[in-house]
């Protein structure tokens, strides 16, 4: 019964307690972030990005199921960065896959491990930087925007090939900002997203290693609005 109780004490803290809050050596840290992708094409550059907030939480050594001594983060309001490369054609970088981990590899050395003073300093921080290529998120497009099965991973190293000639990614930026969460935008572009909380991209319930289209069985919604 203790364990249980000091397992939600700390998940209180992380996700509803406010910024900066230290009880008991449970820790929390909030900000916010722009993602911008940055693409050539054949008309000249163009940029898209969103806004998310970032939640973190540490806990104290004594603390016992909870993962102790360590931090760990989420995405906990935004959505998909995207950017419009042609009429109707669309590339998004995916939310999920550590993206509260990008900020530390972007404004802080490589050698440096200190998570919780970097969390610290990421909450009052403002600025941008490049994000570095071995950091840059899943990318993904559709090639029909009105179907959701029709998702195809992009290899960032080589838009022409989903985009054609002349695409290339020129850069991923990352900004620590005071804007507002990005609301709404992702949904106008992909209006059947909805329909997916509940559901895989492949009108699957579950991911299962034996879908036929593993990419559309593995996402859903969540990887691109954390509205639901």
């Amino acid at each position: 019964m203790r364990r249980g109780w000091l397992s939600l004490l700390f998940l209180f803290f992380v996700f509803a307690g406010p910024s900066g809050c230290d009880f008991l050596g449970f820790k929390t840290w909030e900000w916010r972030q722009r993602l911008t992708l940055h693409v050539e094409t054949p008309h000249g550059v163009v940029s898209g990005g969103s806004v998310v907030g970032i939640e973190v939480g540490s806990s104290p050594n004594w603390a016992p199921g909870t993962g102790a001594g360590g931090m760990s983060g989420r995405v906990a309001a935004g959505e998909a960065s995207f950017v419009e490369i042609a009429p109707g054609r669309y590339l998004f970088a995916l939310l999920g896959n550590g993206a509260e981990q990008i900020p530390y590899y972007t404004f802080f050395p490589a050698d440096d491990k200190d998570r919780e003073r970097q969390a610290t300093e990421l909450e009052t921080m403002r600025g941008t930087r490049e994000v570095p290529r071995d950091r840059w998120p899943l990318l993904v497009t559709f090639t029909d925007i009105d179907d959701p099965a029709s998702v195809l991973k992009v290899d960032p190293d080589n838009l022409a090939a989903s985009f054609g000639p002349g695409v290339a990614l020129k850069r991923i930026t990352l900004e620590i900002t005071d804007e507002n969460v990005t609301k709404g935008k992702v949904e106008t572009v992909l209006g059947w997203l909805d329909d997916y909380y509940g559901s895989k991209f492949d009108g699957q319930r579950y991911e299962t290693i034996n879908a036929e289209n593993r990419l559309a069985n593995s996402l859903s919604a969540s990887n691109f609005d954390t509205e639901n």
